[in-house]
């Protein structure tokens, strides 16, 4: 450990000024300037972290039920993160998902153990932050490059909003780098100065931030592959990298556990169906979710960057930057963009503008209208499920 290779070196420079000053007094003064710089550098990269896995302090209010025994501690949450933070704002491609209620379980261990060697990490959930929301690996749920052997990033494909996340294919918020926005309102006392996590991996080991705040903590230099590396007292943590990619972890050095439990369903559209969005290249402007009674409406506004339409008879229509709204209350309330099937007569790909507003609770005002012409034809045979 840096600490104790430390204090052997100090003590080692102390028995030398001891013999030296026995024979001579005079110019010590570098000898001493050295000690102190040497003390100074060693103990400003030297970390004690704090795991409080057991602390209710440790986490942000959306956390709840915290339990604890000798294997592990286990709380739920609702997977929404402090109402302070700007959700989906600044996507420019999304899959038409909304940040939905959920119910999380997770149980974490408290006695990790580290694997023979390094687990490589894939599209899905790697942790969760200690503000009950998952933290995904960075990757998206599209095709594996052959020349890379990885998947598409969601930073890089623009999926993600300016707190590092998004809604997944389960209308379930989730971040995919860093918590950046959980991150800021964490604060310097709990992540620099107190040393807490930002979360916890799969495997039970901590997520710190060190050096978000203060580049004094920056400890990038010294992380293995897998974004972790032992404290003073030799225990393992990960640390986030704090600008241009925000990784949280690479590869998993523990035993993968699992970790969570949710509960929730599907939309369903006005067929009964489960719906799950398409993708669409639609910027994100302002996210708003709003209680009417018994119906929550969720309204994504934005851009719709360019697409092929289908009309009602058939033909197809090129549209490109066309402000509106994709929102969802109930089954009988909702406009989204959905899949045509493929034809002959349509060159590349065409979507489909579904709209109804049959059963839209009447204190509703939040969407605007796209002045798109809505579908109205034969139902489309296309697994919307798919992706």
């Amino acid at each position: 450990m840096l600490y104790n290779s430390s204090v052997i070196c100090i003590t080692n420079y102390i028995n030398i000024i001891t013999v030296f000053s026995s024979k001579k007094r005079e110019n010590l003064m570098p000898i001493f300037i050295f000690i102190m710089t040497f003390l100074s550098v060693s103990y400003s990269h030297a970390h004690e972290v704090s795991s409080c896995l057991c602390d209710d302090a440790c986490y942000t209010d959306e956390v709840s039920n915290l339990k604890c025994n000798s294997r592990s501690a286990s709380f739920r949450a609702n997977g929404f993160p402090d109402e302070s933070h700007i959700l989906m704002h600044g996507i420019i491609a999304t899959n038409q998902q909304f940040p939905r209620l959920h119910q999380y379980e997770y149980n974490i261990t408290r006695t990790p153990k580290k694997a023979e060697k390094p687990t490589s990490v894939d599209a899905g959930a790697i942790g969760v932050a200690v503000n009950g929301v998952p933290i995904f690996d960075p990757a998206t749920q599209g095709p594996v490059n052959p020349e890379t052997g990885k998947r598409p990033s969601t930073l890089t494909a623009g999926e993600l909003d300016k707190c590092g996340g998004h809604a997944g294919r389960g209308d379930d918020y989730h971040y995919h780098i860093a918590p950046i926005c959980l991150i800021e309102e964490l604060g310097i006392v709990h992540v620099e100065q107190k040393k807490r996590p930002i979360g916890y991996a799969m495997d039970g080991y901590p997520i710190h931030a060190l050096g978000w705040f203060n580049k004094a903590n920056d400890i990038e230099a010294q992380l293995d592959e897998c974004r972790g590396m032992e404290d003073e007292k030799g225990a393992y943590f990960y640390n986030v990298k704090s600008d241009n990619s925000w990784d949280v972890i690479t590869c998993l050095t523990g035993q993968p556990q699992k970790f969570s439990k949710d509960r929730w369903s599907y939309r369903k559209d006005k067929y009964g169906d489960e719906y799950v969005g398409m993708p669409l290249k639609f910027k994100i402007d302002t996210y708003t979710r709003t209680i009417h009674d018994t119906d929550i409406c969720h309204v994504m506004s934005g851009i719709l960057e360019k697409e092929q339409i289908l009309l009602t008879d058939g033909s197809t229509q090129h549209m490109k930057n066309q402000v509106g709204s994709i929102f969802y209350c109930n089954p009988g309330c909702y406009g989204v963009f959905m899949e045509a099937e493929k034809t002959q007569s349509i060159r590349g790909r065409a979507i489909l503008y579904d709209q109804i507003l049959d059963k839209c609770p009447t204190t509703f005002t939040e969407t605007t209208l796209f002045d798109i012409p809505v579908y109205t034809g034969p139902r489309q045979q296309v697994n919307q499920k798919v992706k």
